[in-house]
């Protein structure tokens, strides 16, 4: 198999050639390697070899014809709902507000915490269902938390009794039950692992024996009920050794790193080169830190400014938080997720969209019901999506959207009305897609950045009939055919 096209990632010895946020870890650090030393040197050298490899290019080809994924976060945490003894995520603490946080946020000592353990019991858990849910919805891939920040495993492992499997009367391996289902789908599957910050067994992300003395993010780790063990011993003892599990007993195509701060390089390599000699096709996200992965993040909730035909993925919640947060009910509508997805394809990004499902198993019906509402656009216009590639404008039109996290979100209040001369662009091969999520009411559109090109055919996604269409100084001019009012607007395929 032969690959031509242009793959690159972030790499620290090569800052100048990609977009700024394929440098800047969302949390602000992303690992404690000095740039240019002979120690990043010589891992960065080894590394590009890897990153450079062809199985990494088939997985990057994979990755980038996939698109659209479903993010899930699901744990212990899942079960409070965002609430502890009575008191919500915003009633006092210390650290974020997003309910996966809430032993860090409710500094709840970790035998404490332990208990959630003995009550997790999730009898409405279906892989099935999710998976299904996943198609349905359009999305290509699936990406859940294997183990996040509170160090508790969602898979059967032996490194640590900490498990689904061992503490839990549940006692079956959920990793196992949706690699399965998804691989029943169609669907790839990867999983997130919380590699450099556990607030159980010792993970503070380098933070204290790696970091300055008054180190930024000094909120992340646990500083209320330590686990007496160094950084270097965690990563020996539980959380390489853990990732090693994964990547030998499960069929991944993704692995999700997470939060690493102050982590050293030689740790990030080993990482890295692990997943590597399990299966070089795996992607590793960028927060593996200093560099050394193939997937690049602008920043949680973030759509990046510019557009980069590179390996990248934005990432981004269905509500404001990432676990189950019992009383955000901030649903994203149908009408913003959508933009979301074509935002983040057309600048040349995947688009990875988190679901927080109960401590029941049941993922909010709102968020299911507005994700099924896209999936029906994608059926009809999903070649605008799927295998994409960012055009050489990204937009046309008045609305002007930034979006620069999860607060600014949450804060601003995004109005999602489109005008009937908004378009977002992508191409493929001999063709560009022309996307509009709104329609003119006397159902004539001009599209004024086609102007100069030269159209061999035309055509509406999802409409078979012959197209009214006329080029001239001001733009493609086209009479849209009748349309359902169901549909989020519509896709215009033009082949040069």
């Amino acid at each position: 198999m032969i690959i031509t096209r242009r793959n690159f990632i972030y790499s620290a010895a090569a800052v100048s050639l990609f977009p700024a946020f394929m440098n800047v870890y969302a949390a602000g650090v992303n690992g404690s390697g000095i740039p240019g030393s002979p120690e990043m040197l010589k891992f960065e050298a080894l590394w590009k070899k890897m990153n450079e490899s062809m199985p990494k290019q088939i997985g990057r080809e994979r990755f980038n014809n996939n698109k659209y994924g479903m993010f899930i976060h699901w744990g212990l945490y899942s079960q409070c709902g965002g609430i502890w003894n009575g008191k919500k995520m915003e009633d006092g603490g210390t650290g974020p507000l997003v309910a996966e946080w809430i032993m860090r946020r409710k500094e709840i000592p970790r035998s404490e915490y332990a208990k959630l353990a003995n009550t997790f019991n999730p009898v409405n858990f279906d892989a099935t269902e999710w998976a299904s849910i996943a198609k349905a919805a359009g999305m290509k891939y699936m990406v859940i938390t294997s183990k996040h920040h509170d160090g508790f495993a969602l898979f059967d492992s032996k490194v640590s009794d900490y498990n689904v499997v061992k503490a839990t009367p549940f006692k079956r391996d959920i990793i196992r039950e949706l690699e399965q289902a998804c691989k029943k789908e169609g669907i790839a599957f990867g999983v997130y692992y919380s590699h450099a910050l556990d607030w159980k067994d010792g993970g503070d992300s380098g933070m204290k024996d790696y970091g300055p003395e008054k180190p930024k993010q000094h909120l992340f780790p646990n500083y209320f009920d330590p686990a007496p063990v160094r950084f270097d011993d965690y990563i020996a003892n539980k959380s390489l050794p853990q990732v090693r599990e994964l990547v030998q007993n499960y069929d991944l195509k993704e692995i999700w790193l997470d939060t690493p701060i102050y982590i050293p390089p030689h740790h990030s390599f080993d990482f890295y080169k692990t997943i590597y000699e399990a299966n070089p096709e795996i992607l590793v996200n960028q927060r593996v830190g200093n560099g050394f992965g193939d997937i690049g993040i602008p920043g949680d909730n973030v759509i990046p400014d510019e557009a980069s035909d590179t390996t990248w993925e934005g990432i981004a919640t269905t509500n404001n938080s990432w676990g189950y947060k019992s009383y955000d009910t901030d649903w994203k509508s149908p009408m913003e997720t959508l933009y979301w997805l074509i935002a983040n394809v057309s600048k040349g990004g995947n688009f990875l969209l988190n679901v927080g499902p109960d401590g029941t198993g049941k993922i909010p019906p709102k968020s299911v019901a507005n994700l099924l509402e896209v999936g029906k656009w994608l059926k009809v216009n999903g070649d605008a999506i799927y295998g994409a590639r960012p055009w050489s404008i990204v937009h046309e039109g008045p609305t002007d959207i930034v979006m620069k996290g999860t607060s600014h979100r949450s804060k601003s209040g995004f109005v999602f009305d489109f005008k009937p001369n908004d378009f977002w662009f992508t191409k493929k091969e001999d063709k560009i897609y022309v996307i509009a999520l709104a329609k003119p009411e006397n159902n004539k559109v001009l599209i004024k950045s086609i102007k100069d090109i030269k159209i061999s055919r035309l055509k509406i996604l999802g409409f078979d009939g012959k197209i009214s269409w006329t080029k001239s100084w001001r733009g493609l001019e086209i009479t849209l055919p009748k349309m359902s009012d169901n549909l989020l607007g519509y896709a215009v395929e033009i082949t040069t």
